[in-house]
Order: structure tokens, then C-alpha cells, then sequence
């Protein structure tokens, strides 16, 4: 058996960048109160107060390169896969959202005792953000 070398390539950076963007501003929304803000607050036990005290521009920037360091991850993953369309970038993408990031919100509020609804909101956002990531890098190649 031959063992396979995962050679990096070049990758569309501006695809990377527009699928992180894509990502950020899901979060906006998801976490909005009309969509799940609500519900997020309460998983996390603050009120509107403590949430708004607590808020740091830094935390929409370290928000953003995180989002940045997800949508390389995506890319890199839809490349090393051979993926060359957006249902490549999809398919990638929802394996990654799910084994990878809900998986892993999962056991950390399986751990730290987090409800359920929390639980439900914070995996399905990444399942989401992923596939959105994974359409526009897997499109746009």
C-alpha cells in the first residue's frame, strides 16, 4: 500500500474570505433576538444587560479570524477531497459541520451541563455556517 501525501495547493483566498464573511454575518443573524438570540441568552443564563456589558468589539474580531480559520479549513478540506463544485464544497462541508463542530459543541455542553435548546442552536449554527462555507469555496473554484 502506497501512502498518500495531501500535497497543499493553491486555494482561492477571496472565495476563503467571502465564505468567512458569509459565516460572520450568519452569526449576526442566528444569534439576533427574533431568530435565536433569545433562546441563546437563556442557554447561556445572562440577560440582555450582562450580554451587552460583557460585549468587546475584540470579540468580533477574534469572531472574524476564527471564522477565517473555519472557511481555510472548508477550503482545504473541498481541495484535499477533489471537490470542484459547490455540491463538492456541500457535501465536505456538512460532514465537517457535523462530525467536526456540532460533535464538538455537543460534548462540551453535554459536560458542562448546557440545555439542550443551547445545545440545538450552537450545533445547528455550525452545521449551517458550514454548509454556506462549503457552498461558496466549492462554487467558486
Amino acid at each position: 500500500m502506497e501512502a498518500q501525501v495531501l500535497v497543499p495547493q493553491a486555494l482561492n483566498y477571496w472565495a476563503i474570505l467571502v465564505a468567512a464573511a458569509a459565516y460572520f454575518v450568519l452569526g449576526a443573524l442566528w444569534y439576533a433576538p427574533p431568530v435565536f438570540g433569545k433562546v441563546w441568552r437563556t442557554g447561556i443564563g445572562k440577560t440582555d444587560e450582562q450580554v451587552k456589558a460583557d460585549f468587546s468589539p475584540w470579540n468580533l474580531v477574534w469572531t472574524f479570524i476564527f471564522s477565517f480559520v473555519a472557511a481555510y479549513g472548508v477550503a482545504r478540506l473541498v481541495q484535499w477531497s477533489g471537490g470542484t463544485s459547490a455540491g463538492d464544497g456541500l457535501l465536505v462541508a456538512f460532514l465537517a459541520g457535523v462530525c467536526f463542530a456540532a460533535a464538538t459543541v455537543a460534548m462540551h455542553h453535554v459536560m458542562e451541563k448546557r440545555p439542550c435548546s443551547l445545545t440545538v442552536v450552537n450545533a445547528l449554527y455550525s452545521i449551517v455556517g458550514f454548509l454556506l462555507m462549503g457552498l461558496i469555496v466549492g462554487a467558486w473554484r
